[in-house]
Order: structure tokens, then sequence, then C-alpha cells
């Protein structure tokens, strides 16, 4: 989570430092925005309250089917079909497996505790410890990233770098925009021809 929350500011701050503009970013530019203060309220959930494994997962996985019905009908934005990508393979691991697998040596990798200490963890209800039964576990969190003491998964990778994309380009003008404004700045300072501006007024 924190991975991705940075890629957002990270994409933003970026695009502001190369002359993007918050009045950029006009409602109708994001559709169904609202699912995704719905998809946050619903991962959210599981790890606010003690909700067992069953109901924790399934509501992570709404959570992630909110976020892609979201990318689905905003798949024409620059980065949101990378975006897709990402939310999809965690989907898919989390579903295949009935819950997020983790990987202990990335744990220790990233420093989060110590190889002796690393199985009294407490994942939460959505995740679990990697074992020799898990599907498709190169899609768990085996990733270690020991600045962010984070052990995160190749989709949070792939979804990090979609939404650094997205968050940039927002801010920038869209291409009819930037047209528009281009041809009233060649108009306004397209010189009058010099008969015209040399006949007396009538």
């Amino acid at each position: 989570m924190r991975l991705a929350v940075l890629a957002l500011l990270g994409g933003l701050a970026l695009g502001a430092l190369l002359g993007g503009r918050l009045s950029h970013l006009p409602a109708d530019r994001l559709r169904w925005s609202s699912l995704v203060f719905v998809a946050v309220a619903l991962y959210w959930a599981p790890l606010l309250f003690a909700f067992a494994r069953p109901p924790a997962v399934a509501l992570t996985l709404c959570s992630y089917v909110a976020l892609l019905a979201f990318t689905a009908v905003n798949l024409r934005l620059v980065g949101m079909p990378v975006v897709a990508l990402g939310l999809g393979l965690n989907a898919l691991v989390i579903l295949a497996n009935g819950g997020m697998p983790v990987d202990p040596g990335a744990v220790v990798a990233a420093g989060v505790a110590r190889f002796e200490t690393v199985a009294s963890l407490d994942l939460g209800n959505v995740r679990q410890w990697q074992d020799g039964d898990d599907r498709l576990a190169a899609l768990g969190d085996v990733v270690p990233v020991a600045p962010l003491d984070e052990v995160v998964s190749f989709g949070d990778l792939i979804l990090a770098a979609g939404l650094a994309n997205v968050s940039f380009r927002l801010l920038r003008p869209v291409e009819g925009s930037r047209r528009r404004d281009a041809g009233r700045r060649g108009r306004a300072r397209r010189p009058r021809p010099l008969l015209t501006r040399l006949s007396p007024a009538r």
C-alpha cells in the first residue's frame, strides 16, 4: 500500500515540476471515480475490524473488482492499462490461494523481522505464509523493499508504475486543450498586415 501511495504522489510531484497543474484535473477525465472510495473502504475493512479469513478475503477481492471496474471505464488514459494489469495479477493470486502468499525470506531481506522471529509475525486475515501448495507463488509477496520495510508482489510493482504514469499524465493538459491554447496564442501574436495597419479607418 505504501508503495502505491508513494508512486501516486511521485507522479503528481513530477507532473507539477514539469509544468502540470491541478486545473487540468476536471472530473470528466476520471469516470466512476466513486468506485475508488468504495474500493478503499472494502480494502481497509478487514484491516480495521476482526473479520474471519473468508469474509476478509471476500472483501479484499471485492475491492479489487471495484478498482478493476474503475480502470476498465478509464482505459483511454495513458497508464491505466498498466494499473489494471497490476490489480489483476494481485487479485488472481489471492483468488487462487484464498489469500496473498508471503515469502518469509523476503520479509527477512526487507528488514521487517529477523529469521528467528519471522514466524511470529501477524500477517492479518488476507495474507498467509507461503508453502509448497501455493498456486502462482511467484506472484505473491516475494519482493523485499527494504527502504519501506515492506514486501510486495510483482503486481504491486506493476501497479505502482501505472499509478505514477497516470497521476503524472493527469496533471498535463489534454491534447485538444493544448492545441486550442497554442492556436489562441498564435492568433494573439500574429501581426496585422502592413496595409491594414496603414489604411485609414472608415
